[in-house]
């Protein structure tokens, strides 16, 4: 209670100061951080300390002996855990919820984002709703009018599965067309469904207290029974879990997955009853694997250890929720009053994009398709921090040739959004030339603060490292590519990967028993496509000098002259040494090519291998774009294999 009566400004140097110390740093230069003055309650009160009964100032003294203890903390061993602004809670209440207008929605149920567009369900009113918030002249659009009672959607692999519970049937979309994919022979009506990265759909099955698997060719199986009113469903990032929310009780029990059957299943939570029961309805799942639970009066939110991390009361009773929006942090709570957004410091867990036919061949975009060249090994977990699981895809060229060069990839999105499916085409493009490629996930800002990023990155580093025989990789020709914010943390990667405080602190994942974890995260060359190398220096300094609201500032979590510190642990440049690893810059003509200049001199005059190339006509991102794509493989091949 203490620690919410300081203003923002003190709770944020409060926040900075324990992450100061979490990443090692010992105190030997100034911190520039506002000074933390007694709360003004203490000063308000300050008469009843003085002239109050007995008990009064045996309170206000504990409080004031607290308040000391914090303060000296702070501001001399920095070793005592300090709450970080409620860094448990994935829920962004510094902006309002907000309700979608548009169009009356009678009885909106399980809705699904792709991308900024979001479907949604009306069970009451027989139809589905595509909102687009971007199409200013058409946001709402009816689709299979009268067709169904349409009671959840999933997006996955490029295309919409809808549950129709009044049909008995799973239906898809096709461009504004909704097709019957299988129908429950013994009038099984599906309640609420979700679909895996290869096709497979998992449906609870309400009245029968079922759970069945449609699998990706249409085969139906019943993979659990005897459940009490199972209502909402979800997967684990990993697709390892499932978990299933059983309306009447008001629990959520977990399993793990396996195609043959389901279970047995384990209670994870329960949630707490009301008048009206506990009403345990939809879910979904973020992407650190938190659980989110429609229930009588709130959504629910728990960890993956079943711990609660925090309620969102709606307006009205919640029925179902989903991530969506341009970042994928916005929850979309379905409401017996609409649809409610709750702007989130969590995010979505993005769909896998289509792995083959028409749909991974998208007009004008690189192809996402899978060739049975390569062995795809998706949502693999490299690193743990706590509870979070880091996940990452794998592509690996299918011969018998040992000791193949690997490359880490590091998409990009302002340090604040994006996922790894962003490097999807790239990795498969690179895979095909001989590379085992490793597309990773870390943490973005909203999330985790830095340093967790570049812990992320270092830890995918050595992941690869340490289960080097596992992929038939040589361990001394592993590389890093990343473009933007990706493009900087890979700088990090190859100008600090001596700095313990950039070192992860989780536990790295060996696939083999008693193999020993890799200490080395170098690569043995890194390209940066568009990224600042210069953090503490230059435009990003620059803005946050200015008190402009920036991406940095949001990724460190507070201005440079609140924390010069970690802006300069984050900045690549200041770290160039004789001993890094060589480095090519790639970039577009009419992105920035100057942001490169003062560290190509810098590599040039210490003796780095290092270049420049500069696409002519290219824009910022270019790297992800058709007409570019294998220019910018051919640029990286070409120096990694100098």
């Amino acid at each position: 209670m203490l620690y919410q009566l300081y203003s923002a400004r003190q709770r944020r140097s409060l926040a900075v100061l324990h992450r100061l110390a979490a990443s090692g740093y010992n105190g030997s230069t100034p911190i520039r951080a506002p000074i933390i003055f007694p709360p003004r309650p203490f000063l308000r009160y300050l008469p009843l300390l003085i002239k109050g009964p007995a008990v009064y100032q045996q309170v206000f003294f504990r409080f004031f002996i607290l308040f000391l203890s914090i303060t000296a903390a702070g501001f001399t061993t920095l070793s005592s855990p300090l709450p970080a602004a409620d860094q448990t809670s994935p829920v962004d209440r510094s902006r309002p919820q907000q309700v979608l207008e548009g169009v009356e929605l009678e009885l909106p149920d399980g809705a699904s984002a792709a991308g900024g567009t979001l479907f949604i369900p009306d069970v009451k009113a027989r139809r589905l709703w595509r909102f687009q918030p971007s199409n200013a002249q058409n946001r709402w659009r009816a689709l299979g009018e009268g067709e169904g009672a349409f009671s959840a959607t999933f997006y996955q692999l490029g295309t919409l599965y809808v549950a129709d519970s009044a049909g008995s049937r799973i239906l898809r979309l096709e461009g504004n067309r909704l097709v019957p994919w299988v129908e429950f022979s013994d009038g099984a009506r599906p309640n609420d469904l979700v679909v895996d990265i290869y096709g497979n759909a998992l449906v609870t099955i309400t009245r029968e207290g079922e759970v069945r698997r449609v699998a990706a060719d249409g085969t139906i199986a019943t993979v659990a029974s005897g459940l009490e009113t199972p209502n909402g469903i979800a997967l684990s990032p990993d697709g390892q879990t499932v978990y299933v929310s059983l309306y009447k009780p008001g629990v959520i029990v977990q399993a793990n997955v396996n195609n043959e059957r389901i279970g047995p299943f384990t209670e994870l939570a329960r949630l707490e009853p009301t008048e009206r029961g506990a009403l345990a309805d939809g879910m979904t799942i973020d992407r650190a694997g938190n659980v989110y639970c429609c229930g009588a009066a709130a959504v629910w939110i728990f960890n993956p250890a079943g711990a609660l991390l925090d309620r969102i009361e709606t307006p009205q009773r919640p029925i179902n929720c989903v991530f969506g929006g341009a970042e994928a942090r916005d929850l979309y709570i379905s409401t017996f009053g609409g649809v409610v957004v709750q702007p989130m410091r969590a995010y979505g867990v993005a769909p896998n994009p289509p792995m083959s036919g028409p749909a991974a061949h998208p007009p004008g975009r690189p192809p996402t398709e899978i060739p049975p060249t390569l062995q795809a090994d998706l949502n693999r977990v490299y690193y743990r921090e706590g509870h979070r699981k880091l996940l990452c895809d794998l592509f690996v060229p299918q011969h018998d040739a040992s000791g193949m060069p690997a490359i880490v990839l590091v998409h990009g999105g302002g340090w604040l959004k994006g996922d790894k499916t962003k490097f999807r085409p790239l990795a498969i493009k690179l895979a095909q030339q001989g590379f085992v490629t490793m597309a990773i996930e870390y943490r973005l800002g909203y999330e985790a603060h830095f340093p967790a990023a570049i812990h992320d990155c270092n830890a995918a580093v050595r992941f690869l490292r340490t289960n080097a025989a596992h992929f038939n990789v040589d361990p001394d020709r592993i590389y890093a590519v990343g473009g933007s914010a990706g493009g900087h943390l890979v700088g990090l990667l190859a100008t600090a990967w001596d700095v313990p405080e950039l070192q992860p602190t989780g536990s790295i994942v060996a696939l083999a028993s008693n193999t020993p974890v890799a200490e080395s995260s170098r690569p043995a060359a890194a390209v940066v496509m568009a990224g600042p190398m210069q953090i503490a220096t230059g435009s990003v300094a620059d803005r946050s000098h200015r008190g402009q609201e920036s991406n940095a500032t949001h990724w460190i979590g507070a201005s440079i002259d609140e924390a010069p510190q970690l802006y300069h642990l984050a900045d690549a440049y200041e770290k160039i040494s004789s001993d890094d690893p060589p480095i090519l810059f790639i970039t577009g003509s009419k992105d920035n090519p100057e942001r490169d200049h003062p560290s190509l001199a810098r590599l040039q005059e210490l003796g780095v291998r290092t270049g420049q190339i500069i696409h002519d006509g290219a824009t910022h991102g270019h790297w992800n774009r058709a007409e570019w794509m294998d220019r910018v493989v051919a640029d990286i091949v070409e120096f990694l294999q100098q």
